[in-house]
């Protein structure tokens, strides 16, 4: 877990989303929130098409919107949100005396959109679920491995015990429970107080109708300074609410300091207090400075979406993969797009996985297969110039090895912003590349919502020029496009070198990884043969891929190489670039995702995963500047990808806009129905708060709220992590069958 990169957290009212016991023998399981928050914004938050009836009792009507506010005073909750909020994939309620068992629970690493080709990233949860009988509390007891710890490379696990008195009502929307929690490098004994955080988060018990909540996480004095290349941080969140009058006050506090040689500190302390229509603040580290925002004015960002068949509106489900484990009892992934396991795992070509069933814990081997880099057909798409107007692409230019981010402004086409190492710097104002092209050149730039964007340079560039967006498939020695043995492919554009080295890699002495281009489709072109028995590029029988020993330090090549379009057959010029369809695309590189990784049954045979499901979606939105345009949307099962997405001054993206529940894609003969499941809404600052904030009759000053303290926290006491070597029992929320 780390204070920089927090996932995207469901947060809601001074209440919860929870609940539902589930019975287990003779006693019911207690199920606690799974997110809580200070306020939500008021009204309609979802989106939806007028006259879009919904099937009684389907899945599109019965799967819940859920909603969250997003604004500085209440990131102080981020964190214990993200551990509610997973616990919900471990279905903890479910699994009541039944022992201590595993969890796979995914990830976000950000908010982004992209449709990359990576793994799903997941974290191992341990969990054992107990309850004495129907009138005692439920008692869950978690173990999560952290690859890193509070943004330093030090794993380590958090140490949680949630104590659930009674689950959230119409009458006590939080319910009773309390939630103690620590974080301990890996190294240290579960008993041990030298924690990279510890906290809590408790209800507090009343006789009036207000619900009340207290949280408090810490490590370290941040009221002092830290030592050298040490931190300390603090959040601390009080609410105490009426929920019947949609009327309370918070105290809020997310503090982080580093020292770094100069102390580094972010984060504020906040009063808060809000009624049905208004939320006022005062950020006590500025000065008490007011704000007021209004509760019924809000942006809303939808973030997940679920995708339903258009008739029935059951929930359309993708099998897109399956647990595995290796011999040392690592858990992992294995799914359309390739392998998952934790940071440190090694993987190693012809090493056996074990796919363990759910129900009887019987075992299936598979051979791992890993080559040193992956071959992609590519399907395309067509769109136009028009359709990604103002959107965000990324370039390589070979020549310069330099990454730029790109743009179509609707009259030109700039650079806004060029990368050095993993920081982009603003190029401002923006700078025409127009010059850089000439008619005929074939222009691939990187989309993260769409992929591959790509056109043939125009004699006049205008919003009708042609582009293509991609899907793609790996090549396997199984895939038909090798049923006659080796393939055959040609290349004119990004024409990677074979036994790359070090100083090619690295961009070193001004060398290259990479040929010039072809000057016609006869003069400077490539052919490469994609080998069935190693599932290698070759050039003259030479591996395009790094040469033996080379290591990556420097330079673009860190994110890994790709090699192409390359096309099944010869070109007779490039103008028949525009007809093909279908291409190739050679990745490799040290990175996992610049490499196949993949399975082998018993027989042999690659392993065939579900792929995603790609729908073309058009977008309608009076007004905005995506009305009109097309975009190639991917369903897993559980994300939909394909939405753009922008940067915001803090580094953290956001989609550019929301599908609206109830809007429908066809594809082929199928329709299928799309609807929103979780977003977040910004409530808009009115513009004379100290005008709203006396009509409204507030009192911020008059009857501040008090700070939780560290004198709350007990330590979990739950032991250390168990032993469990049974498969996963769920993965991603998804019972393993």
């Amino acid at each position: 877990m780390s204070k920089f990169t927090l996932p995207l957290l469901s947060l809601v009212a001074l209440t919860s989303c929870g609940g539902g016991s589930s019975s287990t023998g003779t006693v019911d399981g207690l199920q606690g929130p799974q997110q809580v928050s200070i306020v939500e914004a008021s009204g309609a938050a979802a989106t939806a098409i007028l006259g879009a009836q919904p099937v009684a009792g389907s899945d599109y009507e019965t799967d819940v919107t859920r909603f969250w506010v997003e604004d500085d005073s209440m990131q102080a909750l981020d964190t214990v949100n993200m551990i509610l909020a997973s616990l919900q994939q471990t279905r903890y309620w479910e699994r009541t005396n039944r022992g201590a068992y595993r969890a796979l629970v995914a990830v976000e690493e950000d908010g982004g959109g992209g449709r990359g080709n990576n793994a799903t990233a997941y974290e191992e949860w341990v969990v054992d679920s107990t309850r004495a009988n129907n009138s005692a509390p439920q008692i869950v007891k978690v173990w999560i491995k952290q690859d890193e710890t509070m943004g330093q490379d030090v794993p380590s696990i958090i140490y949680a015990r949630l104590e659930v008195t009674r689950e959230p009502s119409a009458s006590e929307p939080l319910g009773q429970f309390e939630l103690v929690f620590k974080n301990l490098p890996l190294s240290e004994a579960a008993t041990s107080t030298n924690t990279a955080f510890e906290g809590y988060l408790r209800t507090v018990a009343r006789s009036d109708s207000q619900s009340e909540l207290e949280f408090h996480m810490s490590h370290g004095d941040v009221d002092g300074t830290p030592a050298l290349n040490e931190y300390a941080m603090r959040d601390r969140v009080h609410v105490i609410g009426d929920p019947a009058n949609d009327t309370g006050r918070a105290f809020t506090e997310s503090l982080f300091k580093m020292n770094n040689g100069s102390v580094f500190t972010e984060g504020g302390e906040y009063q808060v207090e809000f009624n049905a229509d208004y939320l006022a603040r005062r950020d006590v580290t500025n000065s008490n400075t007011l704000a007021v925002l209004d509760r019924n004015d809000f942006t809303t960002r939808v973030y997940q979406y679920g995708v339903y068949d258009g008739t029935t509106e059951d929930r359309i489900e993708q099998q897109g993969g399956f647990p595995v484990q290796d011999a040392q009892g690592a858990n992992g992934w294995a799914g359309f797009y390739g392998i998952w396991f934790p940071e440190g795992t090694t993987l190693t070509n012809g090493q056996t996985l074990v796919r363990r069933s759910f129900t009887d814990d019987s075992t299936t081997d598979y051979t791992l297969f890993v080559a040193a880099g992956k071959l992609e057909k590519r399907s395309r798409t067509a769109i136009t110039l028009a359709d990604i107007e103002d959107e965000v692409l990324e370039w390589f230019d070979p020549s310069a090895g330099e990454e730029l981010r790109v743009m179509w402004d609707g009259t030109d086409f700039v650079k806004t912003a060029s990368r050095s190492g993993s920081s982009w710097t603003p190029i401002s104002p923006a700078q025409s590349i127009a010059s850089s092209f000439s008619t005929g050149d074939w222009v691939s730039c990187w989309s993260q919502a769409r992929g591959q964007v790509e056109w043939t340079w125009p004699a006049s560039l205008n919003g009708g020029v042609a582009a293509y967006v991609w899907s793609t498939e790996t090549i396997t020695a199984d895939s038909p496009e090798m049923a006659n043995g080796d393939l055959t492919l040609n290349g004119y554009f990004n024409l990677l070198k074979s036994n790359i080295t070090s100083n090619q890699a690295n961009y070193a002495s001004s060398e290259t990884p990479y040929l010039p281009d072809a000057t016609d489709v006869n003069t400077g072109n490539v052919q490469y043969v994609f080998e069935k028995a190693t599932l290698l590029l070759k050039n003259g029988g030479n591996a395009v891929t790094l040469a033996d020993g080379v290591t990556v330090t420097q330079g673009p090549g860190m994110f890994g190489f790709n090699c192409g379009p390359l096309f099944g057959s010869p070109l007779a010029s490039f103008n028949d670039i525009a007809s093909q369809s279908t291409t190739f695309q050679w990745y490799t590189g040290t990175n996992e995702w610049n490499q196949l990784r993949t399975l082998k049954d018993g027989n042999g045979n690659f392993v065939q995963f579900d792929a995603p499901i790609r729908m073309s979606y058009t977008h309608s939105e009076a007004g905005s500047p995506f009305n009109g345009r097309s975009f190639l949307l991917e369903w897993d099962g559980q994300h939909l990808g394909g939405i753009p997405h922008e940067e915001d001054n803090n580094g953290r993206y956001y989609p550019a806009f929301n599908i609206p529940s109830g809007a429908t894609v066809t594809v082929g003969d199928v329709t299928y129905k799309i609807k929103q499941l979780e977003g977040e809404q910004k409530m808009v600052a009115v513009g004379s708060p100290a005008t709203v904030y006396t009509a409204q009759g507030f009192d911020i000053d008059g009857t501040p709220i008090t700070a939780p303290t560290a004198a709350g926290y007990e330590d979990p006491a739950i032991g250390e992590r168990p032993n469990v070597t049974a498969a996963p029992l769920y993965v991603g929320g998804v019972a393993q069958r």
